[in-house]
């Protein structure tokens, strides 16, 4: 069997939120620039969390902005046997008592060959990857990051699922160049932990599939490749997942990675695509089954850390600092409105009162009586006031 030689897998903590409705209303009232609030009311006051990876020197590996009295915990995991996703990047940031979290889980490389040459089981695959014919977004989330990360829940319940818009595009400060094609979801959950119901939404984004026809044609092979990113989880106990969401969202779109550490993967793929290269041009002849090429690729696993950590020097000098240097909280605070804007398809508006709610996008006019009636329309010579009781007005955009 052949494999793809090159490798174009950009590896990073993308983290994203938005509202999983399944068929709930925006909220019927909302500020149109505000920081999160702690229940008292009063501003809460942040702290940088600096993801590192021990293996490669205490490299930052991304930032998040979390509340100062949360904990928060992270892992990166390399594995340079895996020629397809070298590094598996996840974190937790929950509140004291627990009550609710908002947690990021490694991506994944799906790969599979076509129908005629495919007969290995699903799993992992011995070079790296895991080994699914045809897999789709819901049945990833499902198989590989809520059944394995949610083994001590009881009677968890997939209440459903619904797909998110542009979801690399909200991160201009993670995909610099250009958002990957795809689709994303969010499925929510519900189940009982330590005595207590959870609320919980899960979001990932699948690309589409790459078809990568054999390079050698002495071998009528084609290999489909798909990759799962940005997958995350919030979630809460006792039904307070609504009034932790702001919060939420807030910590998620907070994400600054580190290009110093991205650049760092990249010069690993680049050693591993080279080896890769190298071996099956000179062994093409000789290599019959993935096992074999298993073998010859893992035997140089001493040889990729000695190669990573002869560049360690260098990636530490440009990653000297290691505070967090996000922007300022204003345009912190505007982004995740923004994002959270884009991702439930709603904008702000304000009626003839000066009150601001937020009303779905699919409509291009919005009227109100100021009482909590709405009419949508997408007809600018509609007026329901020829039709309904009461004074209804045209509401305005709230621009920043």
């Amino acid at each position: 069997m052949n494999r793809c030689a090159v490798f174009f897998l950009v590896v990073a903590m993308v983290f994203g939120v938005n509202h999983c409705a399944l068929g709930q209303s925006p909220s019927k009232s909302t500020s149109a620039k505000s920081a999160p609030k702690s229940a008292a009311g009063a501003a809460i006051k942040f702290r940088p969390y600096e993801l590192t990876d021990p293996q490669q020197g205490g490299l930052v590996v991304s930032r998040i902005a979390v509340p100062q009295d949360w904990k928060a915990t992270g892992r990166v995991v390399w594995n340079y046997n895996d020629f397809y996703m070298p590094v598996h990047v996840g974190a937790r940031a929950e509140a004291p008592d627990g009550s609710s979290w908002i947690e990021f889980f490694p991506a994944e490389f799906f790969l599979w060959l076509d129908p005629a040459h495919d007969h290995a089981p699903i799993g992992k695959d011995p070079i790296g990857g895991i080994h699914h014919p045809n897999i789709t977004l819901p049945e990833a989330l499902v198989r590989y990051v809520i059944a394995p990360n949610r083994t001590k829940a009881k009677n968890l319940k997939i209440l459903g699922y619904r797909p998110v818009s542009n979801l690399p595009k909200s991160f201009p400060h993670v995909f610099t160049q250009g958002a990957p094609q795809g689709d994303a979801i969010c499925m929510r959950v519900h189940y009982e932990l330590d005595g207590a119901p959870v609320d919980e939404e899960f979001y990932g984004f699948m690309t589409t599939t790459d078809v990568i026809p054999s390079s050698n044609p002495r071998f009528h092979i084609t290999e489909y490749h798909r990759r799962m990113l940005m997958v995350h989880s919030m979630g809460a106990k006792s039904g307070k997942l609504e009034a932790a969401r702001p919060l939420l969202g807030f910590i998620a779109t907070s994400v600054e990675p580190n290009p110093a550490w991205q650049k760092r993967v990249g010069e690993v793929q680049k050693m591993q695509s080279d080896y890769y290269q190298r071996v099956m041009a000179q062994n093409y002849a000789g290599i019959k089954a993935a096992g074999q090429r298993s073998q010859m690729l893992t035997a140089q696993s001493e040889q990729f850390r000695r190669q990573v950590d002869a560049s360690l020097a260098q990636s530490r000098a440009q990653s000297a600092s290691s505070s967090f240097t996000g922007s300022s909280n204003d345009d912190f605070y505007k982004r995740a409105d923004d994002f959270d804007q884009n991702m439930r398809g709603t904008e702000h508006m304000q009626d003839q009162y000066g009150q601001v709610t937020d009303q779905y996008n699919d409509y291009n006019y919005h009227w109100t009586d100021g009482f909590g009636r709405f009419v949508h329309t997408d007809d600018p010579n509609f007026d329901p006031n020829k039709y309904l009781n009461g004074d209804y007005r045209q509401m305005t955009p709230v621009h920043p």
